[in-house]
């Protein structure tokens, strides 16, 4: 796998990431799947305060390995990690004090003295007028506690990025891109890559691994964000999903190689996030990366043909005045 740069921060990173947010152990609390990533040539890992154990998990693989340090990202955790939806004042989810307290909780879960890439683990546009949380990141970069800073979108909101982008106030950012969700191609993408901003994409395989070939009515069912969903919109998705596997078949490759393939399609994309289950998974997504971006009239088609305007992370059982409340 050929490194991609991190916007201007220096960094090259592999064009595949290890996400770590469902990571579990072994019987030893290592990851022997996060090992073999490692081993295959996965140089990037991004996990979260918010990810349970992930981040306990991914210190002790790494001090249990013995290759050269992968690039390491985490995130801040909110003050109130119920709240993805609704906006609120920065200040209710993050203060300097919260900030730190989480970047030093990271070091010490980790077992790392510097943070590669911090990023906020919500955004709103609207918080781009504060500057505290800004100038703190600054500072624990000063101190040689993180390397560089930045944002992660909720979930198919990217363009509340583009301010940031505008202005270069981040390293980088992280957002929601497969081939469902190509929008962030329309802007955000290219004037990252315009403005030196590196991006991690995540959810490259959509709900339940749907883009990837794994999701079953069944499947999508147990998954939280379609746990509201009506059948005839599961019965939409499960039918774009098969549209786009044949439309793989008729190009000699699978979902999954289509999928990475278009996502490495953008120089503006510094590396993908994945979520490998097992070993086999990882050796998966790394051979299609090897066979490179797609050609470019099929890339140019997936993106005007398979594009869906949809969120389903939307689907909520929130209350208001004790009445349910649906948003879709």
């Amino acid at each position: 796998m050929t490194p991609r740069p991190f916007g201007t921060t220096g960094s090259l990173l592999s064009p595949i990431a290890f996400g770590a947010m469902r990571i579990t152990a072994d019987a030893d609390g290592t990851s022997s799947v996060l090992r073999h990533a490692l081993e295959r040539g996965i140089t990037a890992i991004d996990t979260a305060r918010n990810y349970g154990d992930s981040e306990a998990i991914v210190g002790r693989t790494l001090r249990a390995w013995r290759g050269p340090r992968p690039w390491i990202s985490t995130k801040v955790k909110p003050l109130d990690i119920s709240n993805w939806r609704f906006y609120v004042p920065m200040a209710h989810q993050f203060t300097p004090a919260s900030i730190v307290e989480s970047v030093e909780t990271s070091l010490r879960t980790l077992g790392v003295d510097c943070v590669d890439f911090v990023q906020l683990h919500q955004w709103y546009y609207r918080w781009g007028r504060e500057t505290a949380w800004l100038e703190t990141l600054h500072r624990l970069r000063d101190q040689g506690k993180v390397r560089s800073v930045g944002v992660s979108a909720q979930d198919h909101e990217h363009d509340a990025l583009l301010g940031l982008i505008e202005t270069r106030r981040v390293d980088g950012v992280q957002l929601v891109f497969n081939a469902f969700e190509s929008r962030p191609l329309v802007s955000v993408v290219p004037l990252a890559f315009e403005r030196g901003v590196g991006v991690i994409a995540r959810c490259l395989f959509d709900h339940g691994g749907a883009l990837a070939g794994a999701a079953t009515r069944e499947s999508l069912g147990r998954d939280v964000k379609l746990a509201m969903a009506s059948p005839e919109i599961v019965s939409e998705y499960l039918a774009r999903v098969d549209r786009l596997r044949r439309e793989a078949l008729d190009h000699g490759m699978d979902l999954v190689e289509l999928s990475v393939r278009f996502a490495l399609s953008h120089p503006g994309i510094s590396t993908i996030a994945t979520s490998p289950a097992t070993a086999a998974h990882v050796d998966a997504v790394i051979e299609a990366a090897a066979k490179g971006p797609l050609e470019a009239a099929l890339f140019d088609r997936v993106c005007r043909a398979h594009v869906w305007v949809k969120n389903f992370y939307y689907f909520s059982a929130a209350t208001v005045d004790g009445n349910p409340r649906v948003q879709a």
